[in-house]
């Protein structure tokens, strides 16, 4: 049974039991999920390895909630708990935004699929005229003030001053 993680998944966790030891030979996580779920396209930055022995007294529904922030629903609770082995999480953005497809390799069982509900919050649109995006005809420049005016005035004063000078000093 294979299990696809659309291009366009968002926030789902994809809970997996492995039944008995990780398989043997492979040195690291990334050869230990392409052995389980036959791919080479997942990273392993959002997959999430949990021996059920090391939660101690914290039950799995327990530790996502915890470390995902995720409250499971109530009808996967059991299931989700009663997990023995390991527990395979796989977050959406293992797949890097890419189709892939999961075939879980033997003794690897697909328990749930946790995808949080969207909540969209309809804004109400705004009412007022500042809203509306029209503005009025009016000046596009702001009109010269009298220090801008004399400044240029200066400006020109000096400009010619210097040109007497140049002059004087040539002809000199």
């Amino acid at each position: 049974m294979s299990i696809e993680i659309p291009a366009d998944d968002f926030g789902a966790i994809r809970v997996f039991q492995l039944k008995g030891n990780l398989p043997a030979g492979a040195d690291n996580i990334d050869e230990n999920l392409a052995a389980l779920f036959g791919t080479k396209g997942l990273d392993s930055t959002f997959v999430d390895i949990i021996k059920i022995d090391d939660l101690s007294a914290m039950s799995l529904s327990d530790y996502i909630f915890q470390g995902y922030d995720v409250t499971l629903p109530a009808h996967d609770l059991p299931a989700v708990n009663r997990i023995e082995g390991y527990a395979i999480l796989i977050l959406s953005r293992a797949s890097g935004g890419r189709l892939t497809t999961l075939t879980p390799a033997s003794g690897v069982r697909h328990v749930t699929t946790y995808i949080p509900e969207t909540q969209i919050e309809v804004i109400e649109p705004l009412r007022s005229d500042s809203a509306a995006g029209k503005l009025e005809q009016g000046q596009s420049k702001a009109p010269k003030s009298d220090a801008r005016i004399g400044g240029m005035v200066a400006t020109v004063a000096l400009l010619i001053m210097f040109l007497l000078v140049v002059l004087m000093i040539w002809i000199a």
